[in-house]
């Protein structure tokens, strides 16, 4: 159930393809303060580590915060390869990117499944 009006404006605007994307988009940018590979403040790029003409999916670790810089400059190469000939790579930025793209993706939890043909599972109104 609904407990407040509020909770039903929340539900809306997180069903929205477009609000939903921006959420996304800022929760990566929000732990990225920083491009993920030169440093330059405040990224304005979501970059795929793992390109997506590579196979890499848009997932959230798999997208890091890249000035737009680095992310043309990177374009589909291998991150790693990529990143290791840069004046700017240093160990604790890819430290930082491997931890990213190695942590456990987000499941949502699985769904609680209802016997319907249990009396009692479906409220209907009693036949007066």
């Amino acid at each position: 159930m609904v407990d407040s009006e509020l909770d039903l404006v929340f539900n809306l605007q997180c069903l929205q393809k477009r609000s939903a994307r921006k959420r996304f988009r800022r929760s990566i940018l929000d732990e990225w303060p920083e491009c993920g590979y030169c440093g330059r403040p405040k990224p304005s790029t979501l970059d795929h580590v793992v390109p997506r003409a590579k196979g890499g999916k848009t997932t959230k670790n798999n997208l890091i915060g890249a000035c737009g810089a680095c992310n043309l400059e990177k374009s589909d190469f291998p991150w790693f390869e990529w990143f290791r000939g840069q004046i700017y790579w240093t160990p604790e930025r890819e430290d930082k990117i491997l931890s990213w793209i190695n942590q456990p993706e987000f499941e949502p939890p699985s769904p609680v499944f209802v016997n319907w043909m249990e009396p009692g599972a479906l409220l209907l109104p009693s036949a007066a």
